[in-house]
């Protein structure tokens, strides 16, 4: 499965996350785009269904203070 996403998480923290997710996806960092004076990161998220979720399941919960 690979899912795309937009954020403003710097690569650096999303490495981080995805080392505490144990899920066994790669993530690649693409090109930024300015939005209101911040950076906003293209990534693309690969790996089996399960695995994508379990790094996004992650990613929601680091970002929302879990």
């Amino acid at each position: 499965m690979r899912l795309q996403i937009t954020t403003a998480i710097p690569p650096h923290e999303l490495e981080e996350i995805l080392k505490k997710s144990g899920a066994g996806v790669s993530i690649t960092v693409k090109d930024a785009e300015p939005f209101h004076g911040m950076p906003r990161w293209n990534v693309t998220v690969e790996g089996t269904e399960d695995e994508v979720e379990r790094f996004m399941e992650t990613l929601r919960l680091a970002r929302a203070g879990g």
